[in-house]
């Protein structure tokens, strides 16, 4: 109780001082502090000898400067001589005096509150009082000037002594300071948050260690109030002293936020800098610094001479030239170029033409071609490199070109006594044939090529691996078509042409006329005075023939044909197929050096060892020399016509070279074909085809024949291409794509055809090439959305209209044109306008049902849906005839 007591008192002291401080009362205590001051003058002048009344005057201006802890007052230093002694009582208290009765000098008031508030703190003091205390005469703090603090040392244990008469000396005048620090006593630098700056690590300060100092700081009664654990005796045992603002006490404040014991993951947000925080800031700021010095120090330097290979990508040469794909496209499409960014370009003058445009000059790299590259030459120029000694003269290689059923392949068969053109199908020559042929005037290596517009590529083959073109021109028809392009691709070839005016034993045979058609395309006769070899043959009668077997020597011996039989051997693929027991196989022609049996080849993309040789008779071979035709087995896969192969020295190397190509051409391999948006645009339809054929060059004529048709409607499309009969992974290729199936000289395996009828694939076979090419046409026409046209057949007048609650409305009409047909359709015509258009339901003629009414009877029509003609209206009965578009 008696400290919940004193506890309450000194709540209500802090109370009162705060109410005097703000009340504006300084001023008046100054006064109070003044009067005090001359009374003690007064009253030293006077001696005395009693202790006690000296110990309550001096008791009492402690009491005075504790009713305002905001103003400090300076007291007079006491000496030791004239020290007073001090009660100390045993509740720390330093209100308690020797004598609680001692009569106290009166204090002069100048206004009532200065009295209220002296006699209430007097009270307050008077009620911590409990014991008697021994006396104890304490050291004195030194004496404290206006501009410096000095800090009271501890004072010894004070010792007991006798009663003293100490001779007091006039008080020097005491001079109030007036500060301004509030109720709570403290600066305001004290309680403004202070930044905290770390030291740097070089000038990082060693740790101090604390240790205990004898020198204590004097208390305040505002700061004793807000410490709890202090006790009343430490904030008033040490006089007051005016404060130095100037030095920190206590810890300093910081206004440091609550450390976060469960701080958030590093995220996906602090990795690029997302989240708010001091940290991050700094980290954001530095990286921008860092990318800006990135880009300062590496300036882009974009090239003016590189090198390429092709083909290359536009990514790929937009990185060699430091430039930007985005701009390379945009530059090329300025200039009607239309190119994406993996596209492909594989022509020299296009890439050169970029470069330029960006101040590049591109050279085109052929290092990596050259090193898959087995022979630099061509086979013409191998053989004028080689030793004229080893050189050997060789067979002519003799091409029959000329138009479909002129008879090439009959004056082949009369040639060779044999009978070829009897078992092909349809009478003409689908498939290039390789002959060797002995004559009189010595051998002869003989390429029949078709003749069928179809097969131009294959005429275009035969004219670059043969020496001469014979020319076959039917006597009764004339030039052709197929002639003409036989003359272009020999006269590319730079190739002797010897024209054949066949069939000279009809009747309607005229060799002027030939005359004069080969002199308008530039091949003047030698019967009028040209140079050009003409010879009229007959392949049934045989008529010419030894006379052209002696020209196609006497040309062979003019251009000096020569090989090399001891080098290895070089040519090119005539046609390749796919047997069934063999595997790929593959007519050759060798234009220099012999192959051998166990020899290793190389193709463009495929390789293979030579397992068999075989003639045109079927019969086997060990070897084969210069301009001689044979066929081949053990092929690693079907090579394509005309392309070129060579020897190498084992299957091991022919394996990696292929490898090698492979790889170069697998990098363009996943290249998205570009889709046809012409045909997107016009909404064109598409027909799907998968093509199989017996060989190569079979696919080769039928694909180019079917691309050739053209159409503004419907467009082919080839899905696939292949050597071989028809297997089930084509059938299913074709269910699932909703193509159809072309066969051309081949059949279905036996296990393929219950799959056929079980997906519902459409398959057709042919055996004649232009066939195929109608069926084609035939099922492009079938896409089409056939063309709807209305055929009138007669009109009729509304008279009359008879409402029925079952049927609707009953139009009697009468019919003033041509028929009214039941089932048909009718127009309502009002006025020039069609107001309605459905189809006549039910048609009679009185009470019987017709199929139709003549011209000038009346009859009654129900009209299925009608029911707002009116009277005078005009029926018209039409008919839809829908008629077929076309290509």
């Amino acid at each position: 109780m008696e400290k919940a007591k004193l506890t309450k008192n000194l709540k209500l002291k802090i109370k009162n001082a705060q109410l005097t401080k703000a009340a504006g009362l300084d001023k008046l205590k100054q006064k109070l502090a003044q009067a005090g001051s001359s009374e003690t003058k007064s009253s030293s002048e006077k001696p005395s000898t009693k202790v006690p009344e000296k110990i309550a005057k001096e008791k009492v201006v402690k009491k005075k400067s504790v009713v305002d802890p905001g103003v400090p007052t300076m007291t007079e230093p006491v000496s030791a001589e004239n020290s007073p002694r001090r009660i100390r009582a045993k509740n720390h208290s330093s209100f308690v005096s020797e004598d609680l009765n001692s009569p106290q000098p009166p204090v002069p008031v100048d206004s009532d509150a200065s009295a209220f508030s002296d006699s209430a703190v007097v009270e307050e003091v008077d009620s911590f009082v409990e014991t008697e205390q021994e006396i104890s005469v304490s050291t004195p703090p030194p004496p404290v000037t206006e501009e410096t603090e000095v800090v009271a040392k501890e004072p010894p244990a004070p010792k007991k002594e006798p009663e003293v008469v100490v001779k007091k000396e006039p008080p020097k005048s005491v001079v109030s300071i007036k500060s301004n620090f509030g109720p709570t006593g403290k600066h305001i630098n004290h309680l403004l948050a202070k930044t905290f700056k770390a030291p740097k690590k070089e000038d990082k300060p060693a740790p101090k260690e604390k240790t205990k100092t004898t020198q204590t700081k004097p208390q305040q009664s505002s700061d004793a109030s807000n410490d709890k654990h202090h006790s009343p005796t430490n904030r008033t045992s040490q006089p007051f002293y005016r404060r130095d603002v100037s030095k920190k006490s206590g810890s300093d404040f910081r206004d440091r936020a609550k450390k976060d014991d469960n701080p958030k993951a590093f995220t996906g947000r602090d990795r690029y800098g997302l989240n708010d925080s001091s940290d991050d800031d700094k980290w954001r700021k530095k990286r921008v610094q860092k990318t800006k010095k990135h880009y300062e120090e590496h300036a882009i330097q974009r090239p003016t001479h590189i090198k390429v290979p092709l083909p290359i990508t536009i990514k790929d040469l937009a990185a060699e030239m430091k430039l930007k794909a985005s701009e390379l496209i945009q530059k090329m499409f300025i200039h009607g170029m239309t190119y994406v960014v993996n596209d492909v370009l594989d022509n020299e003058t296009t890439v050169q033409f970029i470069g330029l445009e960006f101040g590049c000059t591109i050279d085109i790299d052929s290092s990596e071609q050259d090193k898959l590259c087995i022979e630099s030459n061509t086979v013409k120029e191998e053989i004028q490199e080689t030793d004229p000694s080893k050189l050997i003269t060789r067979p002519p290689i003799v091409a029959f070109m000329g138009h479909v059923d002129h008879g090439k392949t009959t004056l082949i068969d009369s040639l060779r006594k044999t009978n070829v053109a009897a078992v092909e199908a349809g009478a003409i020559t689908q498939h290039m044939g390789a002959f060797c042929c002995s004559t009189p005037v010595g051998n002869l290596t003989i390429l029949d090529t078709p003749g069928h517009e179809a097969f131009s590529a294959m005429r275009a083959r035969g004219a670059e691996v043969c020496d001469i073109v014979v020319l076959v021109v039917a006597g009764d028809e004339g030039i052709k078509e197929q002639t003409l392009e036989a003359v272009k691709h020999a006269r590319a070839a730079n190739i002797t042409i010897v024209v054949a005016i066949n069939k000279c034993d009809k009747p309607n045979f005229n060799a002027d006329t030939i005359y004069r058609q080969l002199a308008e395309i530039e091949l003047l006769p030698e019967a009028w005075g040209g140079t050009t070899v003409t010879i009229n043959t007959s392949a049934k009668t045989g008529e010419g023939l030894s006379e052209l077997l002696e020209m196609l020597a006497l040309q062979a011996e003019v251009l000096e044909l020569k090989a090399n039989p001891s080098a290895r051997a070089r040519g090119l693929v005539i046609e390749s197929e796919l047997h069934k027991g063999l595997g790929a196989v593959a007519t050759i022609l060798v234009q220099n050096g012999t192959l051998h049996l166990g020899e290793a080849l190389v193709f463009n993309d495929c390789y293979g060892k030579v397992k068999t040789m075989h003639n045109e008779h079927n019969q086997l071979m060990k070897s084969a020399s210069p301009s001689i035709p044979a066929l081949i087995t053990g092929l690693s896969s079907m090579p394509k016509a005309g392309d070129p192969f060579v020897v190498v020295k084992n299957e091991k190397t022919a394996k990696e070279i292929v490898g090698a190509r492979l790889a170069g051409q697998q990098k363009f391999a996943l290249q998205k074909k570009r889709p046809n948006f012409d045909a997107m645009l016009q909404n064109k339809k598409i027909l799907k085809l998968i093509i199989k054929a017996d060989v190569q060059g079979s696919i080769e004529a039928l694909a180019n024949s079917i691309l050739k048709i053209t159409s503004d409607k419907v467009s082919a499309e080839i899905l696939a291409n292949s050597v071989g009969e028809i297997s089930e992974s084509d059938i299913r290729l074709a269910a699932a794509s909703k193509a159809v199936i072309i066969g051309f000289h081949t059949g279905i395996e036996s296990h393929a055809e219950s799959l056929i009828k079980n997906l519902g694939v459409k398959v057709q076979l042919f055996n004649i090439i232009y066939h195929a090419v109608d069926a084609v046409k035939e099922m492009m026409t079938a896409l089409l959305d056939p063309i709807a046209e209305e055929k009138n057949l007669g009109s009729a007048e509304i008279k009359e209209t008879f409402k029925s609650s079952q049927l609707g409305t009953i139009y009697g009409c009468l019919v003033s044109e041509g028929t009214m047909t039941r089932n048909q359709k009718v127009r309502v015509v009002r006025g020039n306008e069609i107001v309605w258009k459905g189809n006549l339901s039910s048609l009679k003629r009185i009470k019987e049902d017709v199929k139709e009414v003549k011209k000038g009877f009346e009859c009654g029509i129900l009209l299925e849906g009608c029911q707002h003609a009116q009277v005078g209206d005009i029926l018209q009965c039409y008919e839809v005839i829908y008629h077929p578009q076309k290509l």
